[in-house]
């Protein structure tokens, strides 16, 4: 063997040494943010999303009946929660672009338990307060959201003052349970990710840019699509358990399964679309929830082929869920464009939210076939519009692998770096 070959497989030996000593230590990372981060962000959407669907139960252990609401009251009970959330999600994402998000996170969630706990104090759908008391209520209500955001930025302070030490933003600084070679390896893994197309500073272009992206609005109308019956499923699953014949106690049983197959079915799948595709198990996820409400209004079904059907939707919509959000975010490069973006998307989505207690109507019980026919139809829907945001994210890509080119044509370094994921070297994630 020649001296040369000899150096070569010499070089070769120790390059792929220290592509395994990186693998190591990108997996050691990982480790450190499942356990530090995803255990309290679980808990938090654990919380978040009972909060919001705990009222089902409610429902028929006689909420209506003790607060003296009608039908048409119960309705705007379900629905006014997501009207804020539409008007503030876009805010909040920009402000967590200049907060910590341990900070402006916290905030959130405490003011948000402040709330639920002044829940349990109502007697009707007025709450106590007359018409000349609510106006200056409701103004501390408001001022809290600004007293929050003084109160994040002062602390808050003295860590942005880090920003650029090592690539990261100042907000990043506090996680004191990295070393430094694991905070440069998480940024250096970002950007591998994102390539070319990877920023991290406040761009007001990128801003722009995701008001006007069209991935952003079809995703959100797939994403819409499957909120409305998710929301609409979770909150009058007890009804529809109820309507089959069983007591009060036996129906809040009984509309468990559904959510815990939802469960366990969805992080596997999720754990396939990560390495195979969206589109791929998004669409078979949205047709077995079509055959779960076909089985639901069959008119001659049993108790058992009810309940199936109950099962099919559960594990259909929640394993959705995670898909159709991925999608979105996947297909965003930069993080004033992707906070932005997710926002718009989630605001958006929660037009479901507002709308889903009007396909449920107490004169469609015990069957309520219209609901289940509006919720069937919504998911035909989402169905081509996957298909299409497919087809669309697919003519891109060929594209930019055929004339990667022709995306930076008359642009300036100052552009193509804020080109974001229109850069040829970003690949949408199919």
């Amino acid at each position: 063997m020649s001296t040369p070959q000899i150096l070569k497989d010499d070089i070769d030996e120790k390059v792929e040494i220290k592509n395994l000593n990186a693998n190591v230590e990108e997996k050691k990372l990982l480790r450190k943010f499942d356990i530090r981060i995803m255990p309290l962000l679980m808990i938090l959407m654990c919380l978040c999303f009972l909060d919001r669907i705990n009222i089902g139960n409610a429902k028929i252990a006689h909420l209506e009946k003790d607060l003296n609401l009608n039908e048409n009251e119960f309705q705007w009970a379900l629905s006014i929660f997501f009207f804020g959330y539409i008007v503030f999600e876009i805010p909040s994402n920009i402000i967590l672009i200049k907060i910590r998000p341990s900070i402006w996170l916290s905030l959130l969630t405490l003011g948000w338990g402040i709330v639920m706990i002044t829940m349990s104090f109502a007697n009707n759908e007025l709450f106590t307060f007359i018409e000349k008391n609510k106006a200056i209520r409701i103004s501390l209500v408001i001022s809290a959201l600004a007293i929050s955001g003084a109160f994040g930025g002062l602390l808050a302070f003295s860590i942005t003052n880090l920003n650029g030490r090592f690539g990261l933003n100042g907000w990043r600084w506090k996680a004191s349970w990295l070393t430094d070679d694991e905070k440069k390896l998480a940024i250096d893994r970002l950007q591998l990710d994102a390539g070319d197309a990877y920023a991290t500073h406040f761009d007001k272009s990128q801003i722009i840019k995701a008001f006007m992206d069209w991935k952003i609005y079809i995703g959100a109308l797939i994403n819409m699509a499957v909120l409305t019956p998710t929301y609409a499923f979770s909150v009058f699953i007890p009804s529809i358990v109820n309507g089959l014949g069983f007591n009060t106690v036996d129906s809040q049983l009984l509309a468990t399964p559904p959510f815990i197959l939802g469960c366990f079915v969805s992080i596997p799948i999720s754990i396939l679309s990560d390495r195979f595709g969206r589109c791929l198990y998004l669409i078979p996820c949205m047709l077995i929830t079509i055959v779960g409400y076909a089985l639901l209004m069959v008119r001659s079904g049993g108790i058992a082929i009810k309940f199936l059907g109950a099962c099919f939707v559960g594990t259909g919509l929640f394993s959705c869920l995670p898909i159709t959000s991925a999608w979105v975010t996947n297909n965003l490069a930069g993080d004033s464009k992707r906070a932005v973006g997710c926002a718009i998307f989630i605001s958006l989505s929660s037009i479901g939210g507002a709308t889903f207690s009007l396909i449920y109507r107490s004169q469609d019980a015990p069957a309520y076939i219209f609901g289940h026919t509006v919720s069937l139809s919504i998911l035909i829907f989402a169905i081509v519009l996957s298909i299409l945001q497919y087809c669309l994210l697919n003519f891109i890509n060929k594209r930019k692998l055929k004339n990667p080119d022709k995306f930076l044509e008359g642009k300036n370094e100052e552009e193509i770096m804020n080109l974001g994921d229109m850069h040829p070297s970003f690949i949408y994630r199919l």
